[in-house]
This record gives structure tokens, C-alpha cells and sequence, in this order.
């Protein structure tokens, strides 16, 4: 695994100069801190509903806590209080925090081999990325994330759903159909390639800024899960919407390694329960948001379109230079190894 140990020295030594780390800042050992840096609903449609990561997060809570009778008491902390993303994970590892709620992309700037996870059209259906995430390569490649970065995966799950294609200018049924389209992305080499490949053009777009630039015609489309299209009002300047589901962004709840270590085996073994607990409630709170998102698009006239198989299959001409470009940033080793885990479950659910 390529990891930047030294990037992560380097952020840690920053953190303690800013936080200190005199015994008054040291957290009491039977209190657990969580920190998440959104709010802790979403608004999809009329519905308010948990975030994922806090639906994980409140489930972690309530079967770790039972689980110790008590011994153990966990703390949440949404709405950023805490800091960003990066912050969080720097806290945990000076131990003045014991967990965060990393989307992919905050994760990969400690594992750069969550990476791998961004190759296009990776899943065909969010059943197998669950059965993937819960087996036996990515407990490994977890377990490796945790030895090498000391921050630890114990729960996993979709950020809101499939990323779909939507725009202003024409219905998309096939790759083809993208030539011609200013798409908006965000700055990574990735979603460059991923159009590109796709023949559209891509121009990277702050996201606070993607309205505007949708609206003045800066960009014709972007690219997000319904759930954020919805939630952000893309719907009231985009007109159409491909359901082409082309990356699975994730999301993860996460522990302090050092933390997780200094627990006796029979309270290691309940925070993994707790963790799988974790899972099953922030999957479940994504289908409902992304369900009730896909709805209220199409109720609110963004004309919403469903590729067939065949159809899809003329959008995989992207995976390639994504995955020649991923194998020369990450492990090799580790993009191959989730590709072929991709493959094994989907023999198993038979859809190969």
C-alpha cells in the first residue's frame, strides 16, 4: 500500500501544536467521541431524515453502550464542532478522539488506496458494494488501512446513493449521447478522465458555486447522487436525469487504532458488532433517502431515465483510463484485488 506516512506525521505534529496535549485534554477512558462534520438530517423532498454517517454514528451509540452495560458512554458531535474531515482523523490520532464519519475522498488523503473505490460503473447493483465492503478483501485491506494509518474501519456504507448523470440540454441514453456536454466535476483526476472518456468535456466547479454556473449555462450537467442533486435544488436548473450510476461514493465510520488496541479482546469484539450495527442502519437510511430523491426529481420535472443493460454497457468505455491511472497512484495490487472481488460476488448473486 502506497501510504503517506509522512504527510500523516507531519498533520498529526500540527494538531498537537494547535490542540495541546497536557493530561486536562486527554479524553476519559470510558468516554467515546464521535465527531461528524455535517448536520444531522438531510432534507429529501418534504422528508427530513438522518444523514447516513449520523444514522451510523447513533447506531454505534446505542449497541456499543448496551453492549457494556453502561461502562462505556458515547459522545457525538455533528455539525462540524469538531472540525472538518481531515481534523477529526488528525484528533483521533493524538487520541484527544476516539472516531469520525470520513466520506472516500477525506479517507484516501490518509489511505490513498481508497482510491480504488472511484473506478466507474465498479457496481452494478448497491447489494453487491455491501457484500463487497463485508468480505474478505476489504477486511483485509481495512485491517491493512488500520495497521499502516492507525485509523480503523468499522462500519461502511454509501454517502446517499449512486452518482447519475443529469443536464440541461438533452436526455442521455448512452455514452454517446454525452458528446458535446460541458459536465461539471469536482478537481480530480478521476472525474476528468471519467468524462472525458465518455467524449464530454469537464470543467471543475466549487460545488458552492454549481448552481450559478448551471443557471448562466457555465456548465450544462454535473454529476451527483440524486439525494445531493435534490438536496443542493440542481432539479429547479436541470432538466434531465440518467440513472447510470456511474461511482458509489462511500462513507465510513472510523476508530482510533491506538484507541481500538487499548481494549481488552471481549470490548474489541463489541465495537466490531457495534460497527456492523453501524453498517446495516446507514445503508438502510441511504436506500430510503435515494429512493425518495429519484421520486421527487421526477415529481418535480426533471425528466428522469433508466438505461438498460445494453445501454449501460457503452458507458464502461470510462473504466479503463481510470484504472490505468489509479494503478499508477495506489497499490496495483489493490485495485486488481477489489476488481476481482467485484467479480466474485457478482457470480455469486448471479449476474454474471
Amino acid at each position: 500500500m502506497k501510504l503517506r506516512k509522512s504527510v500523516i506525521a507531519t498533520l498529526v505534529s500540527v494538531t498537537m501544536l494547535a490542540v495541546g496535549l497536557g493530561a486536562s485534554a486527554q479524553a476519559d477512558d470510558n468516554v467515546v467521541k464521535i465527531a461528524f462534520t455535517d448536520a444531522p438530517t438531510l432534507k429529501v423532498g418534504d422528508m427530513e431524515i438522518y444523514h447516513p454517517s449520523y444514522a451510523a454514528m447513533l447506531a454505534f451509540k446505542g449497541a456499543f453502550e448496551k453492549s457494556t452495560n453502561g461502562e462505556y458512554s458515547v459522545e457525538l458531535y455533528p455539525n462540524g464542532t469538531l472540525g472538518d474531515a481531515a481534523s477529526t482523523m488528525e484528533q483521533m490520532l493524538i487520541g484527544t478522539l476516539q472516531g469520525s464519519t470520513p466520506a472516500d475522498g477525506a479517507l484516501s488523503a490518509f489511505a490513498p488506496d481508497i482510491q480504488a473505490f472511484t473506478v466507474p460503473y465498479l457496481f452494478s447493483e448497491v447489494t453487491v458494494a455491501y457484500d463487497v465492503l463485508d468480505g474478505e478483501f476489504c477486511q483485509n485491506l481495512f485491517n491493512d488501512i488500520a495497521e499502516e494509518t492507525g485509523i480503523r474501519v468499522i462500519a461502511s456504507y454509501d454517502n446517499g446513493g449512486f452518482r447519475h448523470f443529469t443536464n440541461s440540454k438533452k436526455e442521455i441514453k448512452t455514452a454517446a449521447d454525452m458528446e458535446g456536454l460541458n459536465i461539471r466535476v469536482m478537481d480530480s483526476p478521476v472525474y476528468l478522465k471519467l468524462i472525458e472518456s465518455l467524449g464530454a468535456s469537464a470543467t471543475p466547479v466549487a460545488f458552492l458555486e454549481l448552481y450559478s454556473a448551471l443557471q448562466t449555462g457555465v456548465v450544462d450537467g454535473q454529476e451527483n447522487s440524486a439525494v445531493t442533486t435534490l438536496g443542493a435544488s440542481l432539479n429547479e436548473v436541470q432538466k434531465y436525469c440518467t440513472l447510470d450510476g456511474h461511482l458509489l461514493g462511500l462513507a465510513f465510520l472510523t476508530v482510533s487504532e491506538s484507541w481500538y488496541q487499548s481494549l481488552d479482546a471481549e470490548t474489541q469484539k463489541k465495537v466490531l458488532i457495534a460497527g456492523e450495527e453501524a453498517s446495516i442502519a446507514a445503508r438502510g437510511t441511504c436506500r430510503y433517502a435515494e429512493s425518495i430523491a429519484i421520486n421527487t426529481l421526477s415529481e418535480e420535472g426533471v425528466q428522469v431515465y433508466s438505461p438498460t443493460a445494453e445501454e449501460l454497457e457503452t458507458f464502461k468505455v470510462s473504466q479503463e483510463p481510470v484504472i490505468e491511472y489509479l494503478k499508477t497512484e495506489i497499490d496495483p495490487e489493490v485495485v486488481d484485488g477489489l476488481l476481482g472481488a467485484v467479480e466474485e460476488e457478482e457470480i455469486k448473486a448471479g449476474l454474471k
